[in-house]
C-alpha cells in the first residue's frame, strides 16, 4: 500500500526537480489532488492481490519510461517515452491491462491521472 501512495509522490518530485531524485517529502500536496484515488468507489480498503501489484508495477514502469527516468533502459529512451505516451493516451477499455482498466482497478480516476502524467513532462520542459 505504501508503494501505491509513493508512486504519485515520486511523480511529483520528478516533475519538481526535472527528473532528479529528491530525498525530502513535500508538505503541500494540494496541486496533486486530482490524481488521488476515486472517492466514488467508497472507503473500502483496496485488497492487494498479485494482479493489482502487477498493475501498479506496469503503471510505475510506464511513468518512468514516459519521464525517461529509468536507471537501466531496455532500449532507446525516446522510443520508450513515445510508447508510454501512446499507452497513456489510448482510450481502451477492452484490454485488461489498458491504462483505463489499470486506473480503475487501482481506484484512480483515469482522465485526471492521464492529464496529471502527461502534464508532468510538459511542466518539466517548461521549467528547464
Amino acid at each position: 500500500m505504501q508503494e501505491y501512495e509513493n508512486m504519485f509522490e515520486s511523480l511529483e518530485d520528478a516533475e519538481a526537480t526535472g527528473g532528479q531524485v529528491v530525498e525530502e517529502q513535500r508538505t503541500d500536496d494540494s496541486a496533486f489532488r486530482m490524481a488521488e484515488p476515486d472517492p466514488e468507489l467508497g472507503d473500502q480498503a483496496l485488497q492487494w492481490t498479485p494482479e493489482l501489484s502487477l498493475m501498479l508495477a506496469i503503471l510505475e514502469d510506464a511513468i518512468a519510461c514516459y519521464q525517461m527516468t529509468l536507471k537501466r533502459p531496455r532500449q532507446n529512451p525516446e522510443i520508450l517515452a513515445r510508447q508510454a505516451e501512446f499507452w497513456f493516451r489510448l482510450d481502451d477499455w477492452d484490454s485488461p491491462f489498458s491504462f483505463n482498466n489499470i486506473c480503475e482497478a487501482l481506484r484512480l480516476e483515469p482522465i485526471a491521472t492521464r492529464e496529471r502524467i502527461l502534464s508532468s513532462r510538459a511542466n518539466r520542459k517548461n521549467a528547464a
